[in-house]
């Protein structure tokens, strides 16, 4: 998988804005193999670092705030508040609020546990502007750091075991 989106993104030659462009779409679908592979054409000269580093957390942010934006539209949906229960909702709700901040940072840095927790804060109307400051914030941590040790230890690690 990390071969094939290195050679749609070594088909696009050396235009950093057209990579950048496929970066930020690559987000949508692996962020992992997305951010591997923007830090080694980092490494490999093909994008500025810092234009790679802003692709990816303009793309994973984006996803992020969809996944919120998700939760929020079927909050709108009858059949889905029904499914669902008002006094489960409340309830969640409730348990959500109280760990909010806790809960996003843990969501982003615990695999499979995004979807459920970003969209949950939109079905639910939790506070919109929390959510983006703490998303904003972990993802670049998050992606600051994982990008960092595949642009520095990557190519080495490549050069060594193929």
């Amino acid at each position: 998988m990390i071969q094939d989106v290195g050679m749609l993104f070594l088909s696009l030659g050396s235009n950093p804005w057209a990579i950048a462009i496929v970066i930020v779409a690559a987000t949508f679908v692996l962020e992992d193999v997305a951010t591997v592979a923007a830090a080694l054409l980092a490494a490999d000269n093909m994008i500025a670092p810092s234009l790679a580093l802003t692709a990816l957390f303009v793309g994973i942010f984006i996803g992020d705030l969809g996944l919120y934006g998700l939760g929020a539209a079927a909050r709108s949906r009858e059949w889905a508040r029904r499914m669902i229960g008002e006094r489960r909702m409340t309830k969640g709700r409730a348990w959500l609020k109280r760990r909010y901040v806790t809960a996003l940072l843990g969501a982003r840095f615990t695999p499979g546990f995004r979807l459920p927790t970003y969209s949950a804060s939109g079905f639910l109307g939790l506070p919109f502007l929390t959510f983006a400051a703490v998303s904003a914030g972990a993802s670049l941590v998050w992606t600051g750091l994982i990008f960092s040790l595949v642009f520095y230890f990557g190519p080495m690690i490549v050069e060594n075991l193929g």
